[in-house]
């Protein structure tokens, strides 16, 4: 029994015969049905086989459809969220986007290193910092780097929002 699985596995990965036996098995049952003058009606003794074949391949079609639709609804689902909750952000959210914005201005890289803060001069301390830059990657606003943790950057609705918020204590300033 183990060559059955062996033979599930490799129908698995080969899409495209699988799709072709799909196909063809749907177009001789149903064709008559559409072009009778073409497709010829298929006779009783080979419309089990067909549907059978009709059957395990649009198993196999939906076993393999099934995880990316999956995928990409969840995907979908996850940036509406994140959207979402970027739109209320803390004080410290807004404040942290504002210093990342005006250090990134200043420097020539287009990320941050949380280690070389100086968190003396800050308001808030080290561990509330990497509390908040945690919630901004939640929230789809900064990523982090994959290889050193404490480099962040702004995502493009990050860098968005921390324009609007810069923005906005700028043209607050100018009023006083």
């Amino acid at each position: 029994m183990d060559w059955l699985t062996e033979i599930i596995k490799q129908l698995q990965t080969s899409r495209a015969f699988v799709t072709a036996v799909f196909v063809a098995c749907l177009s001789v049952l149903l064709g008559h049905a559409f072009a009778p003058s073409l497709i010829p009606e298929v006779p009783d003794d080979w419309k089990l086989p067909l549907i059978g074949g009709l059957i395990f391949s649009g198993t196999l079609l939906a076993f393999i459809i099934i995880p990316f639709f999956w995928s990409y609804f969840s995907k979908i689902l996850n940036n509406k969220s994140q959207k979402t909750r970027s739109l209320n952000l803390s004080s410290n959210e807004q404040g942290f986007l504002y210093i990342m914005a005006l250090i990134i201005e200043d420097s020539r890289e287009d990320f941050i290193n949380l280690s070389n803060l100086n968190y003396d001069a800050m308001e808030i301390s080290r561990l509330e910092t990497q509390e908040v830059a945690s919630s901004l990657v939640n929230k789809g606003l900064i990523k982090t780097n994959p290889f050193e943790s404490t480099l962040v950057s702004f995502t493009i609705t990050g860098r968005s929002k921390a324009i609007e918020i810069k923005n906005s204590i700028t043209q607050a300033r100018r009023l006083r």
